[in-house]
């Protein structure tokens, strides 16, 4: 069970770089690299801005905590490729 913290009605959900970095708690240069490789999701087309959502459900997807109803082969073998990597790199 995917248990979310109550979210805060003053607190934009649309977040720039420094902010998103800060909210994954790592690096900017880091959270770059993590966008340009593929981990994080993209900015929003023709923004600056990252979706909180978006990288919560990125966030659960590496880690092994959303799974796919029907998942292949080839998505499960990604997914714990994706949650040892995410584990070596804490």
């Amino acid at each position: 069970m995917v248990t979310h913290q109550p979210a805060n009605d003053n607190a934009p959900r649309l977040i720039g770089r420094k902010d998103a970095a800060a909210y994954c708690g790592i690096g900017e240069s880091t959270f770059s690299l993590w966008v340009a490789n593929h981990k994080m999701p993209p900015a929003i087309a023709g923004t600056r801005k990252w979706d909180k959502r978006a990288i919560d459900a990125r966030l659960d997807e590496i880690s092994g905590i959303a799974i796919k109803e029907k998942e292949d082969d080839f998505d499960r073998m990604q997914r714990e490729s994706d949650a040892r990597r995410a584990k070596r790199n804490r």
